[in-house]
This record gives C-alpha cells, structure tokens and sequence, in this order.
C-alpha cells in the first residue's frame, strides 16, 4: 500500500505541474513509475494517468487546438509506431533514465536558425515520428515536443491544449503497445491492483483542474521562461539516474 499510495500522490502532484506549465509532470510521473514499477507495467500506468491528464487539458482548450498541424502528427506517428512494433522494441531502464535526461537538452544541439516549428511545413510529420520514438523508449516525449513548440507564434492555450491532444493520442498509442508487449512476452506479473489503473483517472482530472486557475494568473512570458527552467533541472536529475544505474551495472 506505501508504493500505491506513493504512485497515486505522485499523479495529483505532477498532473498539477504540467497544468501550469505544459511540461516536466509526465516526465516527473515516468521517472517515479519507472523507479519502482517493471517497465511495461510502468509505461501502461503511466499512459492512463497522462491520457487523462493531457485529455482533460485538450478538453478544457478545445477552442484553441490548431487542427491544421494533426494530419502530419498522425502520420510520422503511424509510421514509427509500424517500425517499432517490426522490431518488438522493449527499453530497458538505463536507456529509460538517459532517455529521460537528454530529451530537455535537444533544443540546444539544434544549429542557430534551425528552431524546430511545428507551424513551418513538414514539421508536424517530423514530430509525429521524433515523439512518438520517445514515448515507446521512454514513456514520454514531452520536453521533445516543447522543441517544436518553443519557438511558434501560439499562445499558451494553443499550446496547452494542441499538445494535449497530441499527447492523449500519443498516450493511446503507449498503452495499446505495452499491453501487447505483456502479451506476447509475459513476464511481468499483474503488480499492481485493477482499482489502482482507474484511479489514477479522476485524480488526473483533479490535478489539471486545480492547475487550470493557476495558468490564468501568469504571461505568455514567464510561462515560456518557466518551461525552459523546469525541463533542463529535470534532465539533470534523470540523467544522474541513469548514470548510478550504469555505474551499479
């Protein structure tokens, strides 16, 4: 009962985060999941919990998702997700840590004056596939899909509630993946209660409603401040993590 109260906690706490900020909550969850569930188990968890964390902030903003950049998304998704599931991918935990801690710091291996938009052309295909890459190897792709973000001319709503769609269906994806991996790989026993995988969802729904009366009290400018602060810490601390795992071999 200590881990499943320690996992339901953690929900409200991060869901709460990435209502405020649109970024570091998944990442934060996937890191508690992934310490101390086994991966497969981890990454179905953690997609309900960010499907309706993400789902509820879409819902929320549905008047603000811009529509135009979906189409691509679906398609560089379905495409890596094809590739992926050829191969049987399955991540281990020190590729699920150092996953975690390089995604923030992918804008800067970026050369000056080639900022990933997901509003410029082929850019949402492109995003479609890089994320998606992401959520199967790590559970999240949200710091990478800030990148595409970050340098756009949208408003914190726009942006709030088109990568919350993005992540809800990139989330679909996950879970339907993993369970498929438990399936035809079964080695991972059913660790954890029935009853814990439908809570997670109201309490998501909580920690984004809270956050959404948050997000109106700050700017479009330190929002965006804030978010760039928030990932770089974060992959600091997981790649930390996955180096102690290298390192005890």
């Amino acid at each position: 009962m200590d881990v499943i109260a320690l996992l339901l906690g953690s929900v409200i706490g991060t869901t709460f985060i990435s209502g405020v900020l649109s970024v570091g909550g998944g990442t934060i969850l996937m890191g508690i999941f992934g310490w101390v569930l086994p991966i497969s188990q981890a990454m179905i968890l953690h997609g309900i919990t960010q499907m309706a964390s993400n789902g509820s902030r879409a819902l929320l903003n549905w008047r603000h998702i811009e529509w135009g950049v979906l189409r691509g998304y679906f398609l560089g998704s379905g495409v890596c997700l094809a590739v992926l599931l050829w191969f049987f991918f399955v991540p281990n935990k020190i590729l699920l840590f150092l996953m975690l801690g390089i995604m923030p710091f992918v804008n800067f291996a970026l050369p000056k004056g080639k900022a990933l938009n997901i509003t410029k052309p082929w850019m949402p295909t492109l995003c479609g596939v890089l994320t998606t890459g992401c959520l199967i190897s790590s559970g999240v792709s949200g710091p990478l899909l800030d990148v595409f973000y970050v340098k756009t001319e949208l408003t914190r709503y726009q942006i709030h509630a088109t990568k919350g769609l993005t992540q809800t269906f990139g989330h679909i994806i996950k879970i339907g993946y993993f369970i498929s991996v438990i399936e035809l790989a079964s080695n991972e026993g059913s660790y954890l209660p029935w009853w814990v995988y439908v809570a997670v969802v109201p309490i998501a729904f909580a920690g984004t409603w809270i956050a959404r009366h948050v997000l109106h009290l700050i700017s479009d400018a330190h929002f965006r401040a804030a978010t760039q602060y928030v990932t770089m810490l974060i992959g600091v601390i997981f790649l930390s993590r996955a180096a102690a795992l290298m390192l005890a071999g």
